[in-house]
């Protein structure tokens, strides 16, 4: 079933996907200093430009060894789906909830248009249910794969891009379409890296001078999409992406029109959850 669901690209609500990252040695034109501790720099980044800047961008967001204590984490996210003039065509509101360590387990809960859905991943495998029925075709399984570790990747940015399996390339300064100028680094993954690993290439941009996570544009092979960090929220001393903004795009990132808004509110850490929520009950 691995190999049917690592094939899925993309689901309605997310195309972002889970994927690891394993470093790549480059030579690095300068060196970031970083005030922390030896033992609270990922271990996994490479000694390179575009290390340094995923490691600049992960002190601003509260540092690895705050987010290394992390445990768990849960959120509301609501998403609004527009048109091409900004019209709202639907709206969701999903609870989501992640056991971060020591493995990987995910519950997302929401009621969309008097049905109740619910998504549950217990680390080996991802279960969709509409009014407790387990939905068994083959799209749904990889629905439920996909959105359970892409939500986890993306709120948990940018400490997911010094995990184990990715290739970070610094493409130097670029200029996004509001006028900011950014470092830009471009992520490839190895394949087989997570689940999705070699399917996606990811460029992700951070504040010339803070490194602060600004934006991030994704070829998923069947289209693209650009996806821009409007506000962050501080929780337990990690800076969490509060609203983000995902465009209708093309290849060469020209923006066209904001077709979806997502907003997580809510957010905490290191919660007493039930072993059972990430059990489907038979």
């Amino acid at each position: 079933m691995m190999t049917k669901q690592q094939a899925c690209l993309f689901t309605l609500v997310v195309i972002i996907v889970f994927i690891g990252c394993k470093n790549k040695n480059e030579t690095s034109p300068q060196t970031a200093t970083i005030g922390v501790a030896d033992d609270a720099i990922p271990p996994n980044l490479p000694n390179s430009e575009a290390g340094d800047i995923v490691r600049k961008a992960i002190y601003f967001s509260g540092g690895w060894k705050n987010w290394a204590d992390k445990e768990n984490v849960s959120y509301t996210k609501k998403i609004q789906f527009l048109d091409s003039l900004g019209n709202q065509l639907r709206e969701a509101s999903q609870l989501h909830l992640y056991q971060l360590r020591p493995t990987f387990k995910a519950s997302i809960t929401w009621e969309e248009e008097g049905n109740k859905h619910q998504i549950i991943n217990n680390g080996n495998q991802a279960f969709k249910l509409e009014n407790g029925k387990l939905q068994n075709d083959e799209a749904n399984l990889n629905a439920a794969w996909n959105s359970s570790y892409g939500s986890q990747y993306v709120v948990c940015m940018p400490f997911k891009l010094a995990d184990p399996g990715a290739i970070l390339t610094y493409e130097g300064l670029d200029t996004l379409h509001n006028n900011k100028i950014v470092h830009a680094i471009k992520v490839d993954y190895k394949k087989f890296a997570g689940s999705a690993g070699g399917m996606h290439t990811w460029w992700y941009y951070f504040d010339k001078d803070s490194c602060e996570p600004v934006a991030n544009f994704l070829d998923y092979g069947a289209g693209h999409s650009y996806t821009q960090y409007e506000s962050f929220t501080q929780v337990d001393g990690i800076k969490i992406n509060h609203v983000r903004k995902s465009y209708k795009t093309n290849a060469n990132r020209d923006v066209l029109f904001v077709s979806t808004i997502y907003t997580n509110e809510n957010i905490r850490f290191n919660e007493d959850f039930d072993e059972g929520l990430f059990e489907v009950k038979k």
